[in-house]
């Protein structure tokens, strides 16, 4: 259920295969209750950015429509194990990619999205 104020982060999730497709959106689902996850086949997955305007897209191919988000990951391009990652305009490139890298990436939009905070003493 959504809060009247705060709407939940929302990731698409398009990768191939669909197998790894489903397991990644599940265990984000798991392990990131508060995200919004929903999983994609990357053929419409423009059309999905176009209607739902996700914060975060993880894909197999990047398009320009995934280019204009937030943040992306390309995983696994040309089959090698490595993932191409874009957060708020800055680029790296990850080899040996684990999920935990994944889960980190998630934390981060997060952080984006919430904006700096403010510490007191």
């Amino acid at each position: 259920m959504r809060s009247k104020t705060i709407q939940a982060d929302l990731v698409l999730v398009a990768n191939e295969l669909r197998t790894y497709r489903e397991t990644i959106a599940d265990v984000f689902q798991e392990l990131r209750p508060h995200y919004e996850i929903h999983c994609v086949d990357p053929d419409d997955l423009d059309h999905e950015i176009a209607r739902v305007r996700p914060h975060m897209v993880l894909c197999s191919r990047l398009t320009d429509a995934v280019r204009s988000l937030l943040a992306w990951v390309l995983l696994y391009p040309d089959g090698e194990n490595r993932a191409e990652i874009n957060t708020a305009g800055e680029h790296m490139t990850l080899f040996e990619v684990e999920f935990d890298h994944l889960l980190s990436i998630l934390d981060k939009i997060e952080l984006l999205l919430r904006g700096p905070s403010v510490e007191t003493a």
